[in-house]
């Protein structure tokens, strides 16, 4: 596949990145850029009118940027496909599809009628056994997101689970360890991603972000939102600051996430013959909180690290308005979404 370009679209912002290769299999980057969806709190959960604004965003920021490619590969909310690991017994291609229909209809909560299925082979034992990473998304939420890009003139080739997209992050820029947790904290959700041997095993998308820990220094030390952003952004959840005020007012909500997350470490542990995790890795536009990943490495005892999704990418053919040493981190997304076919 020649290059695509990738789009990430989140809750309040969208980014986009434009990976190619060339002549001598150097992976470069021609483009990357993010813009701001504006939306009202009351339209927040008004699906048509987010869509709206994202198309609004979306045609702004292809203007700004210049890009006249076409071919959009677009990520899915993980919070809105399921996503699960199936074990399989040796079977023929042709007959895997109608195995997951029926493993299906014990985890996904909709009509198997109203869902489309994609699968990855991800292991095949000796046996002949499959494992299998299978994802399931609602068809009226493809046909919106479809429908979305054909307005803007734009050829969407693919609809990807974020799991599939940060695999790929993985195994360009993490190339000396096997097991590697992703955490990727987003405004409204965190998802949390196991990957083993450059292969997703497990997803969960928790209803907890950066939106939460605002709201937790709002709430605690009465201030109004503007200001318990600036207070986040600043302090995190260091013991030192402003007499710990800030890192006890958001410590719940973070506690909470570390609980997921030790829930999918301990899970990522028994499926790989008791071989724990060796890396966590931070992405999204929370990964930067100030004490985050010395926090995390403490209580879960691994190693922990900020994402650096442009690692073994040339980006020298770009002058970027960023650091994308500090804020590449927001970009992990995107970047996976455009590395389609190029690994």
């Amino acid at each position: 596949m020649s290059e695509v370009l990738g789009i990430d679209i989140g809750q309040g912002s969208l980014k986009l990145a434009l990976i190619n290769k060339d002549s001598s299999g150097v992976l470069y980057l021609e483009n990357v850029g993010e813009s701001k969806i504006s939306l009202v709190a009351e339209d927040s959960n008004d699906k048509t009118k987010y869509l709206e604004e994202v198309k609004k965003s979306l045609k702004s920021l292809l203007g700004d940027q210049k890009i006249k490619l076409k071919q959009v590969v677009a990520s899915l909310p993980e919070s809105e496909v399921v996503s699960r690991l199936v074990r399989l017994p040796p079977l023929k291609d042709s007959e895997i599809m109608d195995a997951l229909k029926f493993e299906a209809e014990t985890f996904v909560p909709y009509p198997l009628d109203e869902v489309s299925i994609d699968y990855e082979i991800i292991e095949k034992d000796d046996a002949g056994r499959l494992s299998v990473f299978v994802i399931a998304a609602r068809n009226d939420l493809i046909q919106m997101y479809v429908k979305l890009f054909k307005s803007l003139g734009l050829e969407l080739l693919a609809l990807e689970s974020p799991s599939v997209s940060y695999r790929r992050v993985v195994k360009n820029g993490i190339k000396t360890v096997e097991r590697v947790v992703v955490l990727d904290l987003g405004e409204k959700y965190t998802d949390i991603f196991n990957i083993n041997k450059g292969n997703a095993y497990f997803a969960r998308s928790v209803p907890i972000g950066g939106e939460s820990l605002t709201r937790s220094i709002s709430l605690g030390l009465g201030l109004d939102l503007a200001s318990a952003e600036e207070y986040k952004k600043a302090y995190g959840i260091k013991e030192n600051e402003l007499e710990g005020k800030i890192r006890a007012a958001v410590l719940p909500v973070f506690n909470s996430i570390t609980d997921e997350v030790r829930k999918a470490m301990t899970l990522f542990t028994e499926d790989s013959a008791g071989h724990p995790v060796e890396l966590l890795v931070l992405s999204g536009g929370g990964a930067n909180l100030p004490g985050m990943a010395e926090e995390l490495t403490k209580l879960l005892g691994v190693e922990v690290q900020v994402m650096q999704p442009f690692v073994n990418i040339d980006v020298s053919k770009v002058n970027v308005p960023l650091n994308l040493n500090v804020d590449g981190c927001r970009f992990g997304l995107a970047v996976g979404l455009s590395l389609r076919g190029l690994l």
